[in-house]
């Protein structure tokens, strides 16, 4: 799992709730076909198969994250949202602790497993899977 900065995002101007649901997501300077939700890229890795992007809305009191697998070739291949429904999901931590399995951190205490399957062997099963953790 390798940090990169190779991704950006389109900035925002006005007013908060003004602004779009969905962002354009660049890839060195250059626009990719697909829109992402969020705000902010919060952290971004690349694996070997795939890079994993972290977004928020800089909304820090009732923070999401969003989730984001993108392709080698630079396609959307899965989504994950994190949602603030009474609740906050700032972003500590993301540890790997196998080959397409993570251990995210959020706000200290709450702690999520993820398991990434890309590319994803079957139309049934979802390309990022979450369960959370109890105490």
């Amino acid at each position: 799992m390798t940090p990169s900065d190779r991704f950006s995002i389109q900035e925002h101007e006005g007013e908060y709730e003004d602004r779009p649901l969905q962002s354009a997501l660049f890839f060195c300077g250059e626009t990719l076909d697909f829109t992402v939700p969020g705000y902010v890229i919060d952290q971004q890795f690349e694996l070997h198969d795939y890079y994993l992007l972290f977004l928020n809305w800089d909304c820090p009191f009732e923070e999401g994250c969003e989730v984001i697998v993108i392709s080698k070739q630079l396609e959307l291949v899965g989504s994950y949202s994190f949602t603030p429904f009474y609740n906050s999901y700032l972003l500590d931590t993301v540890v790997e602790l196998s080959k397409d399995h993570y251990l995210l951190t959020f706000n200290g205490p709450n702690k999520f497993e993820m398991f990434i399957r890309n590319p994803k062997r079957s139309w049934l099963k979802k390309v990022i899977n979450v369960k959370a953790l109890s105490d």
